[in-house]
């Protein structure tokens, strides 16, 4: 049980003094500092818990979860745990690594109160009921206008009563009842969101929107995307923001690509072209990520007696992943990228173009989704057990292109159906993407191992032990390569094909 007030003209003090008249016991003031923690995406969040930090008269972490529900305490004198898993063992940190994963710990608000206790307790000294008093919240970074102070009312389980009773002498105070927690109501003041910001590529369209507009539409939503995780990736904060920036470049590419007839086709070649070199130049360091994140679960069938023979090359893996990351933020902090992102952002503001024939979108999606899967089904055919595994890799891109064109422009179609062929195109994408990574991670392991022997900073053990793992992701590749001929034609049946003619049917009849 949970319930805020405040008032923009009374004092915080009138409201204790109302409670110290009713009996209320008074705790001693305490100046408390809180730091909302979450993923960027707000994992937490959306699993309806919410990590603080708190710094005062006791430094802990605390875990809240649905309202009315105990919160979790953890004494925690250090700074902020960057991932869920440097948490100690316990039920505290499983609550918090299974819902945040591999995304970083990110602190989200910041947030410091005056801040005062007052209970009522019965006649066994038990609290009933608190008031919690929070005066004078200031917000870092934050100059808006917040709330002097907010109270909450705490409930006890068991003591409803004394719950309800302390609402309506708030309420006779002539309180404003606020929604949400003190974190909640100035966060809500200074326009703070906890949610998180999501990347999805799905704009609302509907088929008898011009083409152009829809376009437009569709691109402002990936630059966006690509705004909100340039930070994190030039900073290294989390793997998951180059990722996340990778993926908006290319359907923004894909898209680009796509838009001939609708976009100026100087726009679109200059910008194609631009997002092109933006996808070449974060390839590597991405290459190197999956490679130290997957490490682990790479070296693990390997059964090693001493898995630390590895260490030097697993650490060798991580200097170049490190000094690829500075190598990138250099090229995305230069001036070619600030420059294209600047004149795209221009551009998708003012585009200074009217449509010189206005279409709706939906006849011209439907037949650019159609050839997409001609496309993926011609190359996906044309494979054979000789074919040179550039060809899965060709494969893979096409499959992309198809499902980069049914995400982002997906606000034309039905939403289940539509997510129901996706995830039949995903389970073809996830065999060609497991063969196109231990693809690369054997080229990069026998440079690798090349490199290292040559320098001598690998003994025998370490070399044998990399020999071992070069014939794992060989025998990995060929198993993803034996089963692209029953992934390809769980996709290419009949079944599918009429799906996506139905998908897009509507779309196409406006």
């Amino acid at each position: 049980m949970h319930t805020s007030f405040t008032h923009p003209d009374l004092p915080a003090r009138s409201v204790l003094d109302a409670l110290a008249a009713a009996g209320f016991e008074m705790g001693a003031p305490s100046v408390v500092t809180r730091v909302v923690i979450d993923t960027f995406d707000g994992r937490l969040h959306d699993a309806g818990l919410r990590l603080e930090q708190h710094a005062g008269a006791v430094d802990e972490l605390v875990l809240s979860g649905p309202v009315g529900a105990p919160a979790a305490h953890l004494a925690w004198s250090k700074p902020a745990p960057s991932l869920g898993h440097h948490l100690p063992p316990g039920p505290f940190r499983e609550r918090v690594a299974s819902r945040s994963q591999e995304r970083a710990l990110l602190p989200l608000l910041t947030l410091t109160t005056h801040t005062r206790v007052v209970s009522r307790r019965d006649r066994r000294g038990k609290a009933t009921v608190a008031v919690v008093v929070h005066d004078r919240p200031t917000l870092a970074e934050h100059l808006a206008e917040l709330p002097t102070w907010v109270a909450e009312v705490v409930g006890v389980a068991g003591h409803d009563d004394a719950f309800a009773g302390a609402i309506a002498r708030l309420s006779m105070l002539g309180l404003v009842a606020a929604e949400g927690d003190m974190v909640g109501v100035v966060a809500g003041a200074a326009g703070v969101s906890l949610k998180g910001r999501t990347s999805s590529p799905t704009v609302p369209l509907a088929p008898s929107d011009d083409a152009l507009l829809a376009y437009r539409a569709v691109l402002a939503n990936l630059a966006h995307t690509i705004d909100d995780n340039l930070p994190g990736t030039v900073a290294d904060t989390d793997p998951e923001f180059l990722h996340e920036l990778r993926v908006a470049v290319r359907r923004t590419r894909s898209v680009l690509n796509q838009a001939k007839g609708v976009l100026p086709d100087d726009v679109r070649e200059h910008f194609a072209a631009a997002f092109g070199h933006l996808g070449t130049v974060t390839s590597p360091a991405r290459d190197l990520d999956v490679y130290v994140l997957g490490w682990s679960a790479m070296v693990a069938p390997l059964q090693l007696p001493d898995p630390r023979v590895l260490d030097r090359v697993r650490k060798e893996i991580e200097r170049r992943r490190n000094s690829a990351y500075v190598t990138l933020a250099k090229e995305l902090s230069g001036p070619t990228c600030r420059g294209t992102l600047d004149a795209w952002r221009a551009w998708l503001a003012d585009p200074a173009v009217e449509p010189a024939s206005p279409r709706p979108i939906g006849p011209v999606m439907a037949r650019r989704i159609a050839k997409a899967q001609a496309v993926v089904l011609a190359h996906g055919r044309a494979i054979t057990p000789a074919s040179p595994p550039e060809a899965l890799h060709d494969l893979r891109k096409d499959a992309k292109k198809l499902r980069y064109l049914l995400e982002c422009f997906g606000g034309l179609l039905p939403t289940k159906p539509r997510k129901a062929f996706v995830s039949q195109l995903k389970a073809l994408q996830d065999n060609l993407g497991d063969h196109q990574d231990a693809e690369v991670q054997l080229a990069e392991l026998r440079t690798l191992a090349h490199d290292l022997h040559k320098r001598a900073k690998a003994d025998t053990d370490a070399l044998l032990a990399m020999g071992r793992l070069s014939d794992l992701l060989d025998r990995r590749r060929q198993k993803e390569r034996d089963a692209f001929v029953d992934r390809f034609a769980s996709y290419d049946t009949k079944a599918n094909r009429a799906a996506l003619a139905a998908l897009l049917a509507d779309a196409e009849a406006v």
